[in-house]
């Protein structure tokens, strides 16, 4: 049994077993985020049964999220900064001018545990963005929008994505052999491109954004691929774009406008 775990259960041995067995699996979900209904019911000893409506209680209350079969670590387990305006503020400005500026479908988003969370989209044409709804999640290995997140993420994060599967949304969807490569290329020229990983004939161009020296959010353009045919320009307009967001972030803050993961942990 997972050392952690046994140390929080030990602490309901005054008469407060069944939150101890709360908190408990709060940890098994953060600890193995992406992990099946299974292996979770496996690893906090409990009957599959009891596993389910803990998840389904548990997701209800927005403290996990299921996704293609597999529970992660919600929002509610990582909340926002509630102190002065959210990051949506300070990074619309920014995605108004990149929409308008390239005609494509401008994106924010952040990562929460083992996943991407939207959490602004500014629609620019008639193509709209199918892919994406504001606070909607979505898997980190795949699309631009949320690639960049995943590379510059702990290794531990990394481990714990591959280790929850890998699922082919389409035939460009990494493996999971080609994955770390891939992360390492977005790391080397700090921008991805992807063609058709999550949706045929769609593509995204995903910038990762730094503060203090810690990815915070990805912006990214995505749509149809007709509309990438000359891909430095919207590259440019994202790194202005990104430029014109860090520099109205507010210097004198202890956190993040939007932190949904400790820039300095070394695992979910």
């Amino acid at each position: 049994m997972d050392s952690e775990l046994e140390r929080i259960l030990a602490t309901g041995q005054e008469g407060s077993s069944i939150l101890a067995r709360g908190l408990g699996f709060l940890h098994l979900v953060a600890a193995s985020s992406g992990a099946s209904v299974k292996e979770l019911s496996e690893r906090a000893g409990l009957p599959l049964a009891t596993t389910y409506r803990i998840v389904n209680q548990l997701r209800e209350a927005g403290f996990v999220v299921e996704y293609d079969g597999r529970i992660h670590a919600g929002a509610a387990m990582a909340p926002a900064s509630t102190e002065g305006p959210h990051l949506v503020d300070y990074a619309r400005p920014a995605l108004i001018r990149a929409a308008r500026a390239t005609g494509i479908t401008a994106v924010l988003t952040v990562r929460v545990h083992t996943l991407a969370l939207c959490l602004d989209v500014v629609p620019a044409g008639s193509s709209g963005a199918p892919v994406f709804r504001i606070g909607a999640t979505r898997t980190l290995y795949a699309g631009a929008s949320a690639t960049p997140l995943l590379a510059f993420a702990a290794p531990a994060v990394v481990a714990n994505v591959l280790a929850s599967g890998i699922k082919r949304y389409t035939a460009a969807t990494p493996t999971a052999e080609a994955l770390p490569a891939k992360l390492a290329e977005i790391r080397q020229r700090g921008y991805d491109l992807s063609h058709g990983e999550i949706q045929p004939q769609w593509t995204a161009l995903g910038l990762p954004v730094f503060d203090r020296g810690s990815v915070f959010c990805c912006l990214s353009l995505t749509g149809p691929s007709a509309q990438f045919t000359d891909v430095d320009p919207l590259l440019a307009t994202l790194r202005e774009a990104a430029e014109h967001l860090t520099k109205h972030l507010p210097a004198s803050s202890d956190g993040l406008p939007w932190n949904a993961t400790d820039p300095t942990e070394t695992g979910d």
